[in-house]
């Protein structure tokens, strides 16, 4: 039951922290200055340490002796990017745009090969594969493409 209990908690802050996200993307929009603020390491300054809220699980190839790397699922830029492109339509309200987000703000360990691969081989170094859309594909699809399966 305990374990329960600390899942839904983790929900409810990670749910609250993305909602204070988007509000800080909304305001730093609205003063129209995108100098400010949009930095990628906001994610895992906000909600330290990440592995402990948003881990989606350790990759099939990972064992005691393999160097690992902790990755985030969809990239950073992409949820900064999404999120902005979202509030900058004015179609959707802060509460949608923060239940996206936590949807695909996943972190997962993969090994430094498997890094390499999606990073330099295939190009997703900071990008999801073309056609990904933030309101219906899956937060997984560049993992997928990279044949990188979680346990």
């Amino acid at each position: 039951m305990k374990t329960i209990a600390c899942k839904k908690d983790n929900d409810v802050i990670v749910q609250a922290t993305c909602l204070l996200l988007v509000r800080h993307f909304r305001n730093l929009i609205e003063l129209n200055d995108s100098g400010y603020g949009f930095h990628t390491r906001i994610f895992s300054h906000i909600l330290h340490p990440e592995h402990r809220f948003v881990h989606a699980g350790d990759s099939e190839q990972v064992t005691a002796d393999t160097p690992t790397h902790p990755e985030h699922v969809v990239p950073c830029a992409t949820l900064i990017e999404e999120c902005k492109r979202l509030i900058s339509a004015g179609h959707h309200t802060d509460e949608q745009i923060a239940h996206l987000l936590q949807k695909h703000w996943k972190v997962a360990t993969i090994t430094k090969k498997e890094k390499m691969t999606l990073d330099f081989d295939l190009g997703y170094k900071s990008k999801m594969p073309e056609g990904w859309d933030f309101e219906n594909s899956d937060t997984f699809s560049r993992f997928k493409l990279a044949n990188i399966s979680l346990k």
